[in-house]
């Protein structure tokens, strides 16, 4: 199975004063194509950092970590940022819509950024939208929508420049149970492809069984690597 991305050996340490605290401690690991990965543990134990220090927003102190093939450490800052853009699609807590463009027009904000030209732009982002049940709002502005759709819009401008790795921070946190399962489900399909990764951050155990592998971690490490089935509930 083709590897997304390659975490080997990374630590991380922030300054504090004077001194230096480890957070996170030599952790190895890999993000397969064709899974969906998510990583569990207590607030605090690192999950932030490491997908931070994963996309190429933080760096490490030792190690590296290989994303689709390319170290991050042979990558200057500006050429980390365009990679980035390029191969990495972010979803989150919060959708950050920006309120006075529609639906469609969030969407297509990554590729306004890298100079689709408009009519483009937002005929890919219909396309996707409608995939993913959208169709009749695709052109209401985020006030006029539940959050479920807000997060749709936001799944959607995520997967607009078709990166390989999908990476998403407690992307069911402000969501109902139903509506969080249905944006999950949407992002295990996409998951399926063998050409994409997704990883999800969360503390909603509530999701864990769509997940094909569960990596725990705590105090700066990952302690377990999990098949759903198999993974008890500690936090």
């Amino acid at each position: 199975m083709a590897i997304a991305a390659e975490i080997q050996n990374i630590s991380k340490d922030f300054s504090v004063g004077d001194d230096d605290v480890r957070v996170l401690h030599s952790i190895s690991a890999e993000i397969r194509m064709g899974e969906l990965t998510m990583l569990v543990g207590p607030s605090g134990c690192g999950k932030t950092t490491l997908i931070s220090i994963i996309s190429g927003i933080l760096s490490v102190t030792t190690g590296d970590v290989v994303l689709m093939g390319q170290p991050l450490s042979t990558l200057k800052d500006h050429e980390k940022v365009l990679f980035r853009r390029e191969k990495i699609g972010f979803i989150f807590q919060q959708y950050n819509l920006l309120p006075a463009l529609t639906a469609a027009e969030n969407a297509a904000i990554p590729l306004f950024a890298s100079g689709v030209p408009h009519h483009q732009a937002i005929q890919r982002a219909y396309k996707i939208l409608k995939t993913i049940g959208m169709e009749a709002h695709m052109d209401k502005l985020p006030r006029q929508l539940s959050g479920g759709q807000q997060q749709r819009v936001a799944i959607t401008r995520s997967l607009i420049h078709n990166p390989k790795l999908i990476i998403c921070d407690e992307p069911t946190a402000a969501l109902d149970a139903k509506t969080g399962h249905g944006v999950i489900e949407i992002l295990r399909e996409i998951a399926n492809e063998k050409d994409r990764a997704v990883m999800i951050v969360t503390h909603d155990n509530r999701i864990y069984h769509f997940a094909d592998r569960i990596l725990e971690m705590s105090d700066g490490r990952i302690i377990g690597d999990h098949k759903p089935e198999n993974f008890s509930h500690k936090e």
